[in-house]
């Protein structure tokens, strides 16, 4: 829980150094955003990798086919990415982006759902 604190207050203190960048320095001020974003991405990585761990071996344990799991985890790392990725385009005053990101995204969450809408479907068939 440690790292999650000393992330928050990593962005926090990026956050207030931007406000004050991007006054003289937009370009600059979006720079160190990204730079703040890479580095607590990189900080957290370890708990990312215990969470997922452990996400992969309650898929293992509870006897569920990977048809089932996979797509919930993959559209759960989608909307994480997206979300991250539409911030910083409206934080560089990229609108426009953000929403492709986001339609992006939900695009790409029902693609890799597709296997499981296929199985859902299947089952659906054979109670005909």
């Amino acid at each position: 829980m440690d790292a999650v604190y000393k992330a928050g207050a990593v962005c926090l203190i990026g956050a207030l150094l931007a406000v004050t960048l991007k006054k003289s320095s937009p370009d600059m001020a979006f720079l160190l955003v990204l730079a703040v974003v890479a580095a607590v991405l990189v900080w957290l990585r370890d708990i990312l990798w215990d969470v997922t761990d452990f996400l992969r071996r309650m898929a293992e344990s509870s006897g569920l086919a990977p048809e089932v799991f996979v797509p919930l985890l993959k559209t759960v790392g989608i909307a994480l990415i997206s979300r991250l990725g539409a911030g910083l385009c409206r934080d560089a005053g990229e609108g426009a982006l953000a929403t492709l990101v986001e339609i992006a995204a939900a695009f790409g969450a029902i693609w890799v759902s597709l296997p499981l809408l296929k199985a859902v479907w299947e089952m659906l068939q054979s109670l005909l």
